[in-house]
């Protein structure tokens, strides 16, 4: 039996962009083997965790033997379709699968080093799966421009809404943080201001189309919005709306594109 990762906004930061990418490039089966990959390296993070004890120590030791089977499991699947993704792709998209292994790995580092709750590593994260839609477009037989398209959409919307919900986390963490709110939201305006000034200078060039910049636009302000209130929102409020916003983007994607 499969044991769930309990991160539910990674949850759809994994769906996403694959139900985007194979909507706007099709399937193919180099294609769908990377999705699978991608799905099977989501489910394999909860028996690690229950394995490094990060789910308590009663849980590790009633749970261990599962959590080891089921990672093994996993871990072979996941080899086994990896390898067999990057071998049917076309030689053209095989460079690509590089692009979401980078961030992957600052995941893994953070991992072993037990700051998976850390700011850049939850940011490596929505990198990591907004990323795989490069490699899967461009193996399904979409074109370069339309598989940066989905993965700079999805990767603005993602990060800005990461850094929201940490600065909600931050105003009541242990009283409060001033100093590191007043840091994540700089790192939000920015990022905000390069994103849309960036989306927007590529749309002009025709080095884009104008839809990534469409789509990217609603959870910048929504991340923006929570992230520059007095006081923070209940955390499902942030993470549902930033959801719908995410979800927004995926239908402006795919109409789009």
């Amino acid at each position: 039996m499969l044991m769930l990762p309990r991160e539910h906004g990674a949850y759809s930061q994994m769906v996403l962009p694959l139900v985007t990418t194979f909507l706007v490039s099709g399937v193919t089966l180099a294609a769908a083997l990377t999705g699978v990959a991608v799905v099977l390296g989501f489910l394999a993070h909860e028996p690690l965790m229950v394995l490094l004890g990060r789910r308590g120590a009663r849980v590790r030791t009633e749970s261990a033997g599962r959590a080891r089977s089921v990672l093994m499991m996993i871990g072979a699947a996941m080899t086994v379709v990896g390898i067999a993704a990057v071998v049917l792709a076309p030689p053209a998209a095989r460079p690509w699968f590089v692009l979401p292994l980078v961030p992957a790995m600052v995941v893994a580092a953070g991992v072993l080093r037990k700051h998976e709750k850390s700011g850049p590593a939850e940011i490596a994260v929505a990198l990591a799966f907004s990323l795989t839609a490069a490699p899967i477009a461009v193996a399904a037989g979409a074109a370069v421009v339309t598989a940066l398209a989905i993965a700079i959409a999805f990767a603005v919307v993602f990060v800005a809404g990461v850094l929201a919900v940490r600065v909600s986390i931050l105003k009541v963490r242990a009283g409060g943080n001033p100093r590191a709110v007043r840091t994540t939201r700089a790192a939000l305006a920015a990022l905000a201001a390069m994103a849309l000034a960036g989306l927007g200078a590529a749309a002009i060039r025709a080095v884009l189309p104008w839809t990534p910049l469409a789509a990217a636009i609603p959870g910048i302000l929504v991340a923006v919005m929570f992230a520059f209130r007095t006081t923070a929102p209940p955390l499902k409020t942030v993470g549902w709306t930033l959801m719908s916003a995410s979800t927004a983007a995926a239908v402006m994607l795919i109409v789009g594109l």
